[in-house]
């Protein structure tokens, strides 16, 4: 066989992927990127890096690159906003976030676009190759692994040792690869807009909260942009759809649980609305001969918790040291990433599912259920340990806070 283009081919330019070949390639590997987009646009996808997260960013080599993104922010107080409690309640129950993970400053509030261009620049500086533009991408698994991709009006063909797919919820390399997923089904679906609300949110201010028919997730950047978030029921007989969505939408926010609430639901829309459900999805088997996945490609976290974007950073660690470090890629070689990997997406789902429980989100009597379970846990709090996953990490808890049995515990209160 003559010599492969290169080492790695990597299908997919967004986190995942520009993260991974930023490491492979500057640990010596050559590395090709292929990105459909020209020009990264808004796909309503992770605006929020979580503590942990942030960590795996500092090992990967491109924390600094993060940090520099367009509009990034850090976020140090999660406030609790609450139908159930008063504005100043809320803001005197607020969570200090500085101080989650050692080395990291927060939550760090940055754009989807800003950035997947912000580590695409970094994979380029560390000698990746980052071809944009492609289209109709198709590969070849071992024993001779290629992927042949369109650009710029020609056809071209990759050859490699392995493949990683890295192109999100819908993978084709996924499904090329002929890797299932498992799939929560959703009690939730959340609809997204970024809008620019003139710097009425405290910028240091992150919160998932609830009122009535509605979950909310606020996340804010620089520049005076706001992501805002709206969670219904997939029950509800109003869901948010259709041409009047922006306006609902933003009218939803008309609620005083917020400060400023009213200045708050008249911000100024300047990206798309777009909704998807709120569920986990995974795979036991990321690694198959010749292609490995990365990020969405190998299943997803229930949004509510914002771990997308550490998700995507740790296995592009993880995966990236099993290729460092072993000479032949095969799944047996790789396997240390699939079992990790594998366990820290079941201990996100546990904590995704204790966070939703706890939440009461379309629970009939909300607010007796709530108090039970928090009378409870401050009896016992070893049953809330799981919580911290969502900000320190899903290995910062003993494996006994992720008993199913606290669930049903808790949901017998």
């Amino acid at each position: 066989m003559p010599d492969n283009d290169s080492d790695i081919v990597i299908v997919g330019g967004g986190v995942a992927g520009c993260a991974l070949a930023a490491r492979l390639a500057a640990g010596g590997l050559k590395v090709t990127v292929l990105e459909r987009e020209s020009t990264y646009h808004d796909m309503v996808r992770g605006e929020a890096m979580v503590p942990w997260g942030f960590v795996e960013a500092i090992e990967l080599g491109v924390a600094q690159s993060i940090l520099e993104a367009d509009s990034m922010s850090v976020i140090t107080k999660m406030v609790p906003y609450d139908e159930n409690l008063s504005v100043e309640q809320a803001q005197r129950m607020s969570k200090d976030l500085s101080t989650a993970v050692p080395g990291a400053p927060g939550v760090i509030g940055v754009g989807h676009p800003e950035l997947r261009e912000a580590l695409a620049q970094a994979a380029t500086k560390a000698g990746a190759t980052v071809i944009r533009g492609v289209r109709r991408c198709t590969i070849e698994r071992a024993p001779h692994p290629s992927v042949t991709y369109e650009v710029d009006g020609e056809t071209r063909t990759e050859r490699c040792r392995l493949i990683v797919g890295a192109d999100g919820k819908q993978s084709s390399t996924r499904a090329a690869a002929g890797v299932s997923l498992s799939t929560t089904e959703a009690r939730v679906k959340l609809s997204g807009m970024l809008v620019d609300d003139g710097g009425v949110w405290d910028r240091s201010v992150t919160t998932i909260a609830i009122a009535g028919r509605n979950q909310y997730i606020v996340i804010p950047r620089a520049d005076n942009r706001l992501r805002l978030y709206v969670g219904r029921s997939t029950s509800d007989p109003e869901p948010l759809r259709g041409p009047a969505t922006i306006t609902e939408f933003l009218e939803s926010y008309r609620t005083p649980i917020f400060p400023n609430f009213d200045d708050l639901a008249a911000a100024t829309p300047i990206g798309p609305c777009a909704t998807f459900p709120m569920n986990d999805a995974w795979t036991d088997t990321p690694v198959v001969p010749g292609v490995a996945l990365i990020g969405d490609a190998a299943g997803w976290s229930n949004p509510v918790t914002a771990q997308g974007l550490s998700i995507s950073l740790r296995d592009a660690r993880i995966l990236s040291e099993a290729l460092l470090d072993n000479s032949t890629w095969t799944p047996q070689s790789l396997a240390g990433y699939s079992e990790e990997r594998s366990a820290r997406m079941a201990r996100l789902r546990f904590a995704s599912a204790l966070t939703d429980l706890l939440a009461g989100f379309c629970m009939p009597d909300r607010t007796a259920r709530q108090s039970r379970m928090r009378r409870m846990l401050s009896q016992r709090p070893e049953l809330g340990a799981a919580l911290g996953a969502v900000h320190s990490g899903p290995w910062a808890a003993p494996a006994e806070a992720y008993s199913p049995d606290i669930l049903a515990t808790l949901a017998l209160a």
